[in-house]
């Protein structure tokens, strides 16, 4: 593997470490929201629903790079070797719990403002690069959900 493939691979890894730790970050204050919901602090919960703002807006710019990662993965799938592809494929699949979470905490809201993984085609190739080829399916809320036959 060159150098290039080397940091093809390393600059996708760090784009999805950044989009995980952002998810991650929304399922806190998605928590945090439900947990004022109910409350009389419409300032403090004023105040979480900003953050998510925020944050969905900051998983969209990850996810407008990874988009150009999404038009050559196949290419660069054959380019980067085993040990970022199996990464890169833990890292989505610990993404999808994540949005899986937020969507089980806030599903009526989460439709409209929650930037989702629906490029059906890329994970599809995605799949096929994966030993094992996982599957894909949908859950009631529309979040792919990956499972291994």
């Amino acid at each position: 593997m060159n150098k290039h493939n080397t940091n093809a691979g390393a600059a996708l890894l760090s784009l999805l470490r950044q989009q995980r730790y952002l998810y991650h970050q929304l399922r806190i204050l998605a928590d945090r929201q439900q947990e004022l919901a109910g409350t009389s602090s419409p300032e403090l919960l004023l105040e979480v629903i900003s953050g998510r703002r925020k944050l969905v807006e900051k998983i969209r710019e990850v996810d407008n790079k990874l988009r150009l990662v999404k038009t050559n993965w196949q290419k660069l799938s054959e380019q980067i070797g085993p040990d970022y592809k199996d990464q890169a494929h833990k890292i989505a699949n610990e993404v999808q719990e994540i949005i899986g979470e937020i969507v089980a905490v806030t599903p009526s809201e989460t439709a409209q403002t929650l930037p989702l993984y629906q490029d059906r085609e890329f994970d599809e190739l995605f799949a096929k690069t994966q030993p094992g080829y996982p599957f894909r399916e949908e859950s009631k809320n529309g979040v792919p959900l990956s499972r291994k036959d």
